[in-house]
């Protein structure tokens, strides 16, 4: 991983990275929103994540490093994780929106929108994703699963769904405990080894494991759904 405002990520350089880390982070916002790239180094295709509406810093990489941006990708339509569509499509006015459709009603007037299915894969320059509908949070989030890749052992991008030692709240239009419980069994499958990347930056880590994760978070701590309804 690269995160562009971490100092002591320092070392890691365009130039040096292979495709083996292929997610580029971003912290914007007043909301600690987590904005990513995804990036094919082998094509220079990249991936946009939920963009926020600061958009310089994530354009800035693009254009240092010469890489193509392809492609949006939304976790979800909550306003900070679309606030920079609008702008950014005014920029590449053909990019297209990739996103479940649950989570449309949110985006009129958007053009080039793909509604993607649960499991759908598709491709970021030579890297393949994996679209999950993981509901709970909002009923189209969706879960990008950044696939194995060479010496990449694999991410999930959770957006509000599945944050760092907590999940997304369940209390907005959409949102469902019961389904955030279902969500939840259904990140066990995934390898342990598998990095976790939120949409929010709520704690000091930048990411973590699907391990860590199963083994610490309070909500998969949680034997059914009455004991998730009752956390805090």
């Amino acid at each position: 991983l690269m995160n562009a405002k971490d100092p002591r990520l320092s070392r890691w350089h365009p130039e040096s990275q292979s495709t083996q880390e292929p997610i580029i982070q971003f912290e914007i916002g007043a909301m600690q929103n987590l904005v990513y790239l995804v990036v094919d180094w082998t094509q220079k295709k990249a991936a946009w994540v939920d963009p926020q509406k600061d958009l310089k810093e994530p354009l800035e990489f693009l254009n240092s490093n010469n890489l193509e941006l392809e492609s949006i990708l939304l976790t979800h339509t909550h306003h900070d994780h679309v606030a920079g569509v609008a702008d950014l499509q005014r920029l590449k006015p053909a990019l297209p929106v990739l996103l479940h459709a649950q989570d449309a009603f949110r985006l009129k007037g958007v053009q080039g929108q793909r509604h993607l299915s649960d499991q759908e894969i598709f491709g970021v320059g030579s890297l393949q994703i994996k679209a999950w509908n993981m509901p709970g949070h909002s009923a189209g989030a969706l879960t990008f699963e950044v696939l194995p890749h060479q010496l990449f052992c694999g991410a999930l991008l959770t957006g509000d769904t599945l944050f760092i030692r907590d999940c997304g709240r369940t209390d907005l239009p959409t949102g469902s405990t019961a389904q955030m419980w279902e969500s939840l069994q259904r990140y066990r499958q995934f390898p342990g080894e598998y990095r976790i990347f939120p949409g929010h930056h709520y704690r000091s880590e930048w990411w973590s494991t699907l391990q860590q994760e199963l083994q610490e978070s309070p909500p998969f701590q949680c034997r059914d759904l009455t004991a998730l309804e009752a956390l805090p």
